[in-house]
């Protein structure tokens, strides 16, 4: 699932996302902008029902399903295309999966209860995110690697195989500015064995640091220079907002390399 899939398109359902809340939180308009996904070239579309922003307000889980499952559902009737679901709750999870979601992509990295189980259970790949707060006197590349050995573990108690687990250090969620630039500027570090990776990078504060650019959606271009940066160090995944210019990225780098 997760070899020779590089481009992640996000389709957030949501009110509040810092950088497109409320774009496509009406059905109609999430089957739309999915299907301009589709027709730039993604190779997942992963959905999430609740902005993960700074300062966020959780909202319950049952909410949290009735904006995506409508969403995946609709999908389904005109396409069979990889979807995500962005949750951390096993039960927004398991409804998205029989609803026709392909993948969990969870923020909190399976530390809810009840969401190994779920993977497990429906034998489905897992996104696993370092969403953690590092530990005091560990540099960030060791954090990642004691988090990545404890989700194995995690993984291999509850027999979810290896194929099955990509790994996310998460970018900006708990991390210094200094951590985030790192682990943009060393995929190779922070990688754990042979497990792929995904870096979600999009419209981000780091972006924003790097060229000085206030307003998320223009941060694009920067996006897309991180992205590529990220998987030609070897990242398997990127996470984008603007799939058609990661796409027309990739394919002119691919060409000239070439």
């Amino acid at each position: 699932m997760f070899k020779d899939k590089p481009i992640m398109g996000i389709l957030n359902v949501t009110p509040d996302s810092f950088s497109d809340g409320g774009d496509f939180s009406d059905v109609n308009l999430a089957i739309t902008h999915a299907k301009e996904m589709i027709a730039d070239g993604v190779d997942i579309i992963d959905i999430g029902g609740q902005s993960t922003r700074p300062g966020y307000v959780k909202i319950a889980a049952n909410q949290e399903m009735t904006r995506v499952i409508p969403v995946i559902e609709a999908i389904r009737d005109f396409s069979d295309i990889p979807i995500s679901i962005d949750t951390y709750f096993p039960e927004v999870a398991k409804a998205a999966i029989e609803a026709g979601a392909n993948i969990v992509n969870d923020i909190k990295g399976m530390d809810m209860d009840g969401m190994a189980e779920v993977v497990a259970f429906y034998n489905v790949p897992v996104i696993i995110m370092h969403s953690r707060t590092r530990q005091e006197g560990v540099s960030i590349f060791d954090d990642l690697a004691q988090f990545y050995q404890e989700k194995i573990e995690q993984c291999q108690a509850h027999d979810i195989p290896k194929e099955n687990i990509c790994f996310d250090p998460g970018i900006g969620f708990h991390k210094s500015m200094e951590d985030n630039e790192l682990i943009l500027s060393y995929p190779e570090k922070c990688r754990y064995e042979d497990y792929p990776l995904l870096y979600g990078v999009s419209r981000k504060r780091t972006i924003a640091h790097l060229i000085n650019e206030d307003k998320p959606k223009e941060r694009d271009f920067g996006t897309v220079a991180a992205s590529l940066f990220s998987l030609e160090k070897g990242v398997e995944i990127v996470r984008v907002h603007n799939v058609k210019g990661m796409k027309d990225m990739l394919t002119v780098w691919n060409k000239l390399s070439r």
